[in-house]
């Protein structure tokens, strides 16, 4: 007798993928606190003055973590007018004007003792080259100043 053999039906293969990520934090973790917006105000700006214009504000940050001492740097963009690092430049109000100054920001890196405050100073300059022939007028621009971890 013949026996017939049947073919066993295919069996169908599938897949899956599993993405696998994970994220390792710093052992610092710094924020600003109390205001995040703070203005630098040079004032009135003298054109026959030989000092250079001078402003200071302040800002805050603590950090936490699991580190007892955290690091911390801060960075400055370009703001909305700068032509590359270090070249900031405030825009006229209503003129295709720009006024240079400089930013410091101190410290703008180091380490803290975790959970307690930092003052840091944002100090800036307007040199008398660049004001002495300026356009009458209202200059200004933005900054954002980065926290880093």
């Amino acid at each position: 007798m013949l026996a017939l053999a049947s073919a066993l039906p295919a069996k169908a293969v599938d897949a899956a993928s599993v993405p696998v990520s994970a994220t390792v934090l710093s052992k610092s973790n710094c924020k600003f606190r109390g205001a995040k917006s703070v203005v630098l105000a040079f004032g009135n700006i003298d054109p026959a003055s030989a000092t250079a214009a001078t402003a200071s504000t302040g800002l805050v940050i603590r950090c936490a973590g699991s580190a007892g001492l955290a690091s911390y740097a801060l960075t400055l963009d370009d703001g909305l007018y700068g032509t590359g690092p270090g070249a900031l430049r405030m825009k006229h109000a209503s003129l295709n004007a720009f006024l240079p100054y400089s930013v410091s920001l101190n410290p703008a890196s180091g380490n803290v003792a975790k959970n307690v405050d930092l003052d840091i100073t944002v100090s800036g300059s307007v040199t008398p080259t660049d004001f002495q022939d300026a356009m009458i007028g209202v200059y200004a621009d933005t900054l954002v100043i980065t926290l880093n971890p």
